[in-house]
């Protein structure tokens, strides 16, 4: 196996440049949506609300979808460089799968003025911390290849 701490440094830079975003978007969104006068959709406060709770529900299972075909792939995975790809495509696709209630959620409080909307983001931060690329945690799914 190789050394999993490289390709552990760089998703660390991913997972935090990720959440470094998401954390701005929210704090952006929401002071924008705290300051503004009249929000340009208050009356589709509610309908918001629950559309992205949907779209967090179904982005977050899609995201934990995505990390678990990721360990199946890579117990099929030929090579230590093909791991190594597969961790990449799909630890990143699942941390971006996780970051769109963030979005939509500040979305949401920018035009409804609804500032619960902007607790859809915790699940992002959540998903980072449970999935985080510690040099244990890479060399796990490295060494998953080997057990196929």
């Amino acid at each position: 196996m190789t050394d999993p701490s490289p390709l552990a440094r760089s998703l660390r830079v991913v997972w935090l440049a990720v959440c470094a975003g998401a954390a701005l978007a929210l704090g952006v969104m929401g002071a924008l949506a705290a300051s503004a006068g009249r929000p340009a959709m208050p009356q589709h406060a509610q309908a918001a609300f629950y559309t992205v709770a949907v779209l967090s529900m179904a982005s977050l299972a899609g995201a934990f979808w995505l990390a678990r075909r990721m360990e199946a792939r890579l117990l099929r995975a030929g090579s230590d460089a093909e791991a190594e790809r597969v961790v990449r495509s799909y630890g990143v696709a699942a941390l971006a799968a996780a970051e769109v209630p963030v979005l939509a959620g500040a979305l949401a409080a920018l035009l409804t003025g609804d500032l619960l909307a902007l607790a859809f983001g915790a699940p992002l931060f959540a998903f980072a911390w449970l999935t985080w690329p510690s040099d244990g945690r890479v060399g796990y799914w490295l060494d998953l290849r080997r057990h196929g």
